[in-house]
């Protein structure tokens, strides 16, 4: 059965709003830094910003499904999933940059903590979309 899109404008519907806006900019930031000076010359020198524009266009495409699914009627079933997918490509985006290649405690303990707390706050949060 069709969840029927209603738009009220409770803390649900602000959070969802807010995160879809912060994948929207967290993408379109990374798209745009992909064209600095400083980034032609890292790839001139052999960097490999593939990973870099993949990561970009999923969060832009993230942010996008999040407000959309304010507006438009999805199935109730497929509306979860697609949030538990987001929920997983985060936890996966966390594992990348907190944990692998020597990132683990890195540049040092109060920075590495403050922006696992970050992280983790937008990880409850998809949590709690998918399972409205």
């Amino acid at each position: 059965m069709s969840k029927r899109a209603s738009v009220g404008f409770g803390a649900t519907f602000f959070l969802q709003l807010a995160l879809g806006l912060f994948f929207l900019m967290m993408g379109i930031m990374g798209l745009g830094n992909y064209n600095s000076r400083i980034s032609e010359v890292a790839r001139f020198f052999g960097r490999d910003d593939s990973l870099r524009i993949v990561t970009s266009v999923v969060e832009i495409v993230m942010g996008l499904i999040l407000v959309a699914k304010l507006f438009a009627a999805f199935p109730e079933g497929i509306s979860r999933l697609v949030t538990l997918v987001l929920f997983a490509l985060w936890a996966l985006y966390m594992l990348i940059n907190l944990f692998l290649n020597g990132r683990f405690m890195e540049p040092n303990a109060v920075v590495w903590l403050y922006n696992l707390s970050w992280h983790s706050i937008i990880l409850a949060a998809l949590w709690g979309l998918g399972l409205k």
